[in-house]
């Protein structure tokens, strides 16, 4: 069962403040995910072009401490970077076309522990935060 969209989705160019909650949904069923754990690698952005860059609250404490970079190419897919402070600590990947449930083409790969190895994967539809090991001051 999907879940009902809180905010919507960066990748759709939305007015909506660039928040890392835009990922995010309010969870309205019995089913909930977990990330999938591994070593995952950054999507190639050799062919994305810098499109925006904004500051967002990935934690909800008020606080804008994610740096995120939007990235688009020519096939209409985006990438995202989130970072705080010299700390790059997720990716996001959202091909154009796609139904969003392919973990191959739509994710969110997180270094949850600052060590430099994207070792979670969420599908777009699923919460994530700054990992607790960001120092925020």
């Amino acid at each position: 069962m999907r879940h009902n969209a809180k905010i919507t989705n960066l990748t759709t160019g939305s007015k909506n403040p660039p928040l890392l909650v835009a990922f995010c949904f309010v969870v309205n069923s019995q089913s909930v995910f977990a990330a999938v754990k591994g070593e995952f690698q950054a999507p190639a952005i050799d062919k994305f072009i810098l499109h925006g860059e904004s500051d967002g609250d990935g934690d909800g404490d008020g606080v804008n401490e994610t740096h995120i970079r939007r990235y688009l190419n020519k096939a209409g897919d985006s990438v995202f970077s989130m970072a705080s402070g010299e700390k790059l600590w997720a990716w996001s990947l959202n091909t154009s076309g796609s139904d969003d449930t392919d973990l191959t083409k739509d994710y969110v790969i997180r270094d949850s522990n600052c060590d430099g190895i994207f070792d979670e994967k969420y599908r777009l539809d699923e919460e994530f935060h700054v990992p607790e090991c960001i120092n925020k001051n």
